[in-house]
C-alpha cells in the first residue's frame, strides 16, 4: 500500500520541477495555466517591472526567411552576433524597446471561424516578425522579458491618453503568457524597420564617437597628409602638418559632425564586395577613449547605369563590412515636379539586398561635403588673437621715427573703474587714448579678412625667400602685441604649441606690394615665426594710422568739477562770466558789468557744466587743416574754463613716509576706537597739510562748417593747444546754454 503515496509524491515532484523550469524560462505561470487576462489600455510587457527592459542584453529577431541574434556588450553597444557579426542600428534598438515598453492593448480579436479565415490580413502567420528579449537571471543564464510576433499594421488609431493624440496600431500575438493564439491590436507600429529585410538592421553609421573626446585628426587625401590636433576640449585646434598654423574651428567641427552624420545607403559583408587596391582618402581619429584609433577609408566614386548620382564605398577598422555612401550631393531640381524627381533620385538603383534606411526627403551627408584638405581646414584669420586679452601693442613704420605705443591700465569691477588705454608717439608722452577706437582696432586685428594664403613654407624651411618675394623683408609696418602673460604650452605631434592661447609677444609684418602673380598692388602680411604669407583685405589696413589724432581720447575738456572756478561764455557780445563754488554748488556771475547772480538758474548751469565735462569730439583734425583754420578765423562763440588743479603727489609721498615710520607699531583696540592709532595720524596729516595747486585755462572756439549739408557740423579748436576737431551740429547747439531766468 506504500507504493501509492510514493507514486503520488513522485508525480508531485515532477510537476514542481516542470513548473520551476517554465518559471525560469518565462517568469510567469500563464505558460502552464493558459490564457492571460488582458484588459484594454494595459501594457503588455512592462506592467509590473518596467525596469526589466533596461536590463535586456540579448535579443532575437526572426522573420519567415532569416533570423538574427543580437547581444549588448559592456559598453552598451548592440552587436549582431549571428549569422554575421556587425553593429546593430541604434535607432532600430531604440524603436524596438520603445514599442515593447509602450505597447498597450487596444482590442483582442476572438478566435472564431471568421478570424481564422482572415489570418493573411493580420500577418501574424503570413508575414510575421518574432522578437524575443532576454535579461540575465542572476545565475549565469538568461530569462525572457518579452516575446511577441508582429503582424501587419491595423486600420485603427489608438488614443495616447491625452484625448487629442492618436497613435498607429499593429496586430500582435504573444505566447509569453501561455498557449494564447488570440490576435491583439496594440498601440505603436515598427513595421518600417523590417521593410528591407533583417540585414537592413545593420548600423548605417560608419563612425560613432564623442566629438569632445577627439584630440587628433590625421587625413591622407590623395597622398597629401594633414595633421590636426588639440590638447583638450577647451583648447583650439592647430594644424601641425604640412605647415604649423591655426585651424578653422568651425570647419574642423563640421568635419567631425559630418563624419558622425554619414549614413550608408547599403551595408554589405566585406567578402561580397571587391574594393580598389588603395583608398583615395583616409581619415583617422584619436582621442580620450583609449589607444584604439577610429579610421575610415573612402574609395573611388562610381555611378549606376543611367544615373548621374555618384556613390562611393567606405570601410572602417572596427567592422567587417563595406558601406555604400553618397559621394556627391543629389542633383537639385526645380519646377512643378521637383519633389517627385528629388524623391526618385534619392532611391538609387541598387540591389534590394541590405537596402538600409533609404527614405524619401531625407537629407544625407555626402563624402564631398567633408572638409578634407589644407585650404578648407586652415584658419583664415591673419591674427588669431583674443582682442580682450591684449595688454599692450605698438605700430611703427620702418621708414622714419613714426610710431605709436599703447598700453592698458586695468580697471576694477568691484570699484566700477573701467579699463583705460594710454598711448604715446615718438615725440609725446603717454596720454589717455580713445578706448573705443583702440577696441575697434583690436577687434579688426582679431578678424582681419584674409583674401588668400599666397605662400606656405614647410616646417623648418627658411622663410627668407618668400619674405623677399612679397616684400616683407622690408615691411611698411611692424605690429607687435603683448598678451597677458601665461607660459602654459604643450607638445602635439612633436611640435611646441600653445596650451590655451599664445601669451608670448607676437609680431606681424605688413606691406603694400606688387603681387608677383597678378602684377596688381595688394596688402600682404605674415606673423614672425609662422610659415604662411597672406593677402589681406583693405578693410583692416585702412585702420593702420600713425597719426596721434587717430588714437587720442576724444574727450574735449577732461576736468574734475571740483577744479572749476570760472566759466565764461562769449557769444561775440559782452561775455557771461560765471563763478562756481563746488562745496556749496552755488553760482554767481556778471553780464556787461552787471551782477546777474539772482537770475542764474543753478540747476541748468550745473547740468551744462556736466555736459561740457563729457563732451567728445567726433573727429580730431590735423592742427594745420586749412579749411578748419579758415572757418575758425571768426568763431561763433567761445567757452572758457578757469581751473584750479590740486597736486596730490605730495599726499602719496606722505602715506609712504608715514607707513615706513610706523611699520613696527601695532594699533591696540583702544587706539582704533579713539582714532589715535597710526592710521588716524596719517589721515590727520593728509587732511591738514597744504597741498600744491596750479591754475589752468581751457578754451574752445566753435564755428559752423556746413549748414546746408545733410549732416551739418561745427569746426572747433582748443585754444591752448591749437588742436582742431569736429563736433556734430546738435552738440554745438547744446554749448549755447540758457542759464539766466528772465
Amino acid at each position: 500500500m506504500r507504493i501509492l503515496p510514493t507514486i503520488f509524491l513522485s508525480l508531485l515532484a515532477a510537476g514542481a520541477i516542470t513548473l520551476s523550469a517554465f518559471l525560469a524560462i518565462d517568469g510567469n505561470l500563464a505558460r502552464i495555466t493558459g490564457w492571460y487576462r488582458f484588459e484594454p489600455g494595459m501594457p503588455l510587457f512592462a506592467l509590473k517591472n518596467s525596469g526589466e527592459l533596461n536590463d535586456v542584453c540579448w535579443m532575437r529577431i526572426k522573420d519567415l526567411h532569416d533570423e538574427i541574434v543580437c547581444a549588448k556588450d559592456e559598453n552598451g553597444t548592440w552587436w549582431i552576433i549571428r549569422p554575421f557579426k556587425d553593429k546593430l542600428s541604434p535607432s532600430a534598438v531604440q524603436a524596438i524597446f520603445t514599442f515593447t515598453a509602450n505597447a498597450r492593448l487596444v482590442d483582442t480579436l476572438p478566435l472564431n471561424n471568421i478570424t481564422r479565415g482572415n489570418m493573411r490580413e493580420f500577418g501574424v502567420e503570413t508575414a510575421p516578425h518574432t522578437i524575443v528579449l532576454k535579461k540575465p537571471d542572476g545565475a549565469d543564464g538568461l530569462t525572457t522579458v518579452a516575446r511577441y510576433t508582429l503582424g501587419s499594421s491595423s486600420p485603427w488609431l489608438a488614443d495616447a491618453g491625452d484625448g487629442e493624440t492618436l497613435l498607429p496600431t499593429s496586430y500582435l500575438r504573444t505566447s509569453f503568457y501561455g498557449r494564447d493564439k488570440r490576435i491583439h491590436v496594440v498601440s505603436g507600429n515598427i513595421q518600417h524597420l523590417f521593410k528591407d529585410g533583417l540585414e537592413a538592421l545593420r548600423d548605417p553609421s560608419p563612425m560613432q564617437f564623442d566629438v569632445a573626446q577627439v584630440r587628433k585628426i590625421t587625413i591622407n587625401n590623395a597622398g597629401n597628409e594633414l595633421k590636426i590636433g588639440r590638447i583638450s576640449a577647451e583648447s583650439p585646434w592647430n594644424i601641425a602638418l604640412p605647415i604649423i598654423t591655426g585651424a578653422d574651428e568651425d570647419n574642423v567641427q563640421k568635419l567631425l559632425l559630418n563624419l558622425l552624420n554619414l549614413k550608408a545607403l547599403r551595408v554589405e559583408d566585406s567578402i561580397e564586395v571587391t574594393l580598389p587596391e588603395k583608398p583615395v582618402c583616409t581619415i583617422t581619429l584619436e582621442g580620450d577613449w583609449g589607444e584604439k584609433k577610429q579610421e575610415i577609408r573612402f574609395y573611388e566614386s562610381f555611378s549606376q547605369d543611367g544615373q548621374d548620382q555618384k556613390y562611393c564605398h567606405a570601410v572602417v577598422n572596427d567592422r567587417p563590412v563595406v558601406f555604400t555612401l553618397l559621394a556627391e550631393p543629389g542633383a537639385q531640381h526645380k519646377g512643378s515636379y521637383a519633389r517627385l524627381i528629388k524623391s526618385v533620385c534619392e532611391l538609387p538603383v541598387l540591389p534590394k539586398k541590405a537596402m538600409a534606411q533609404v527614405r524619401m526627403n531625407q537629407q544625407r551627408v555626402s563624402v564631398s561635403e567633408l572638409p578634407k584638405n589644407l585650404d578648407s581646414l586652415r584658419s583664415m584669420k591673419f591674427a588669431d588673437i583674443d582682442d580682450k586679452d591684449i595688454s599692450r601693442f605698438s605700430l611703427r613704420a620702418t621708414r622714419g621715427r613714426a610710431g605709436i605705443r599703447a598700453l592698458l591700465i586695468p580697471g576694477d569691477d568691484e570699484s566700477k573703474v573701467e579699463d583705460t588705454w594710454m598711448f604715446a608717439t615718438a615725440d609725446t608722452k603717454y596720454s589717455k587714448a580713445d578706448s573705443a577706437g583702440v577696441t575697434r582696432f583690436l577687434k579688426g586685428l582679431a578678424n582681419i579678412p584674409v583674401e588668400e594664403i599666397v605662400a606656405d613654407a614647410a616646417p623648418g624651411e627658411d622663410m627668407t625667400p618668400l619674405l623677399k618675394e612679397y616684400g616683407l623683408h622690408a615691411p611698411d609696418y611692424i605690429l607687435s602685441i603683448q598678451p597677458r602673460p601665461c607660459m602654459l604650452r604643450a607638445t602635439l605631434f612633436g611640435h611646441d604649441l600653445p596650451m590655451v592661447k599664445d601669451r608670448s609677444p607676437r609680431t606681424f609684418l605688413l606691406r603694400r606690394f606688387t603681387d608677383p602673380r597678378s602684377g596688381k598692388h595688394a596688402w600682404f602680411g605674415t606673423e614672425m615665426g609662422t610659415s604662411s604669407i597672406a593677402r589681406l583685405s583693405t578693410k583692416f589696413t585702412r585702420m593702420l594710422s600713425l597719426r596721434a589724432e587717430k588714437w587720442k581720447d576724444r574727450n574735449l575738456l577732461a576736468f574734475p568739477l571740483s577744479a572749476v572756478r570760472t566759466l565764461t561764455l562769449d557769444f561775440q557780445q559782452a561775455p557771461l562770466v560765471l563763478h562756481y563754488e563746488y562745496l556749496g554748488e552755488t553760482w554767481s556771475g556778471t553780464l556787461k558789468g552787471e551782477d546777474v547772480t539772482p537770475r542764474i538758474n543753478p540747476h541748468r548751469t550745473t547740468y551744462y557744466l556736466r555736459r561740457l565735462q563729457d563732451m567728445k569730439a567726433a573727429q580730431w583734425l590735423d592742427s594745420a587743416d586749412e579749411e578748419a583754420l579758415k572757418t575758425l578765423q571768426q568763431p561763433a562763440f567761445r567757452v572758457k574754463l578757469d581751473l584750479e588743479i590740486t597736486d596730490y603727489s605730495d599726499a602719496e609721498n606722505t602715506v609712504i613716509e608715514q607707513e615706513d615710520r610706523s611699520s613696527h607699531l601695532v594699533d591696540t583696540p583702544e587706539d582704533m576706537l579713539q582714532e589715535q592709532g597710526d592710521d588716524a595720524d596719517i589721515l590727520r596729516s593728509l587732511a591738514t597739510m597744504e597741498r600744491k595747486t596750479h591754475k589752468e585755462t581751457r578754451t574752445i572756439e566753435i564755428a559752423p562748417a556746413a549748414y546746408d549739408s545733410e549732416r551739418p557740423f561745427f569746426y572747433g579748436r582748443i585754444v591752448e593747444t591749437g588742436q582742431l576737431f569736429i563736433i556734430p551740429f546738435e552738440d554745438a547747439q547744446s554749448l549755447a546754454g540758457d542759464f539766466l531766468d528772465m
